[in-house]
């Protein structure tokens, strides 16, 4: 068991540079499964509620609120491509904040780091009008970032490194 770590490694108010980004690190990625990913966002009112689930097909609803049947409410997709996960997350962010997630993946081995391929806490997100990666305040950046094992500071320099990027802020404890 444990749970990730997540840096940040690109904020940015163009979703598709920060939708690039993603694609760049998936391209680093040693495996991964496209169908393996899955999009995310709270509804805490009936409007947003209606338009997430009425912009894309396929949408699942979780309720939280009085006996699971009240706001607020989480909804999902699964999305199987890097094209229909951009669409989705285009739709999504033009209503509310919301994440994808990649999580299905293996980062390579860094021989000069000491470290094996990483497949257990690999993970890709972006989170959309967030700062975070559980969406909880609202910002007008969308932010790119890698999930690793926690301490493994250098693997999350070293990714984004690869592709042209920086870390640009702390590490968050992931899930």
């Amino acid at each position: 068991m444990g749970n990730t770590c997540a840096w940040p490694v690109l904020r940015t108010t163009d979703l598709a540079e920060a939708l690039t980004l993603a694609e760049k690190l998936l391209a680093i990625a040693f495996w991964y499964r496209p169908e393996a990913c899955f999009l995310d966002a709270q509804a805490r009112d009936d409007d947003v509620l209606r338009r997430l689930t009425g912009t894309l097909p396929g949408t699942s609803v979780g309720f939280y609120g009085e006996e699971g049947t009240a706001l607020p409410a989480n909804v999902s997709l699964r999305v199987s491509d890097l094209a229909q996960a951009g669409d989705a997350l285009t739709a999504w962010a033009g209503i509310t904040r919301c994440y994808v997630l990649w999580h299905d993946l293996k980062w390579p081995a860094i021989p000069e780091l000491g470290l094996d391929e990483e497949y257990k806490y690999a993970e890709l997100q972006i989170a959309s009008n967030s700062h975070t990666i559980h969406c909880e305040e609202w910002a007008v950046e969308h932010t790119v970032f890698v999930h690793a094992r926690p301490g493994h500071d250098a693997r999350a320099a070293w990714l984004a490194a690869q592709v042209g990027a920086r870390v640009v802020g702390p590490a968050e404890e992931g899930w």
